[in-house]
């Protein structure tokens, strides 16, 4: 059994410098842009599933816009959280952060979804 020993956790480099120049995940930009366009594929069908649950269909768009923007909040979370550079050259939880949210600023004024 070994022994728990936190100098040994992380290397300082994970820690210090600039984040997105380590070399963490070596997938390739295309196989990146299909994971973040996969998870904002399902993202917005759970955001679907759950805003068709409004108790009038003329709620709908109002629980859509809610959600979108809930699941904006959790991408900015995600980027955060894996510490993303907003400029990558390839698709990022920013990208689909900035998705999430004009699609619910869309629903809001475009579609005529009023808050209350």
């Amino acid at each position: 059994m070994a022994v728990f020993d936190p100098n040994d956790w992380w290397s300082p480099q994970a820690w210090a410098g600039t984040p997105w120049l380590r070399k963490g995940d070596a997938r390739r930009a295309a196989e990146r842009n299909r994971a973040v366009v996969h998870r904002w594929t399902a993202i917005a069908a759970f955001c679907l599933c759950f805003a068709s649950l409004a108790p009038q269909p003329d709620h709908v768009p109002a629980a859509l816009s809610g959600l979108f923007a809930l699941a904006a909040l959790a991408s900015v979370g995600l980027a955060l959280a894996t510490r993303e550079h907003p400029a990558s050259p390839h698709l990022t939880a920013w990208d689909e952060a900035a998705l999430s949210l004009a699609v619910a600023t869309a629903l809001r004024f475009g579609a005529g979804a009023t808050a209350g």
